[in-house]
Parts: C-alpha cells; structure tokens; sequence
C-alpha cells in the first residue's frame, strides 16, 4: 500500500507532472520485468512507451497511451509465469 505521504505528494503535483510520473513508474516496472526474464533466461522484448510530457497529448489520449502500457506489462507477467510453469 502506497504511504500517505507519496500520496500526498503525487497529489499536489499538477496533471501533466502527474502524466509523466505515471509514465515514469510503468517505466520502471517494465525495465523490472526485463530484470526477471533475464534473471531466468527469458526473450527480454518489453515494449513500453515514455510519455513526453510536452505533448499535448488529450486526457484521453494518454490513458489510452497507458492503458497499452499496462496491457503490455500485464502480458509480460503471463508470459514469465507461464514460462516458469514450464520448468
């Protein structure tokens, strides 16, 4: 569980900063992902996309970019148990 203080201060943070530390947090789960299917001598291929905090990118527009990205992880986690299933 997240504490009350990074709440807090994710909170205080305007949206487009709020954007770009989302993205910034899916990307450091990705590069996480990579770690571990190194570690067992997996494909490594995690696509992920880095927000650019000055686009003008919709609402809309970046939660569709997110959600992608959160497919994308989401398959990535299946990918590595199915594969440690297999051994």
């Amino acid at each position: 569980m997240i504490s009350l203080n990074l709440k807090k201060a994710f909170d205080n943070l305007d949206i487009n900063d709020k954007k770009d530390k989302l993205s910034s947090e899916i990307m450091f789960i990705a590069e996480l992902l990579k770690r571990i299917k190194i570690y067992y001598g997996l494909d490594t291929n995690v696509t992920v996309k880095n927000y650019n905090i000055n686009s003008q990118m919709s609402n809309e527009e970046f939660l569709s970019f997110i959600y992608e990205d959160v497919f994308e992880i989401q398959k990535q986690l299946l990918l590595i148990l199915y594969s440690l299933q297999k051994q």
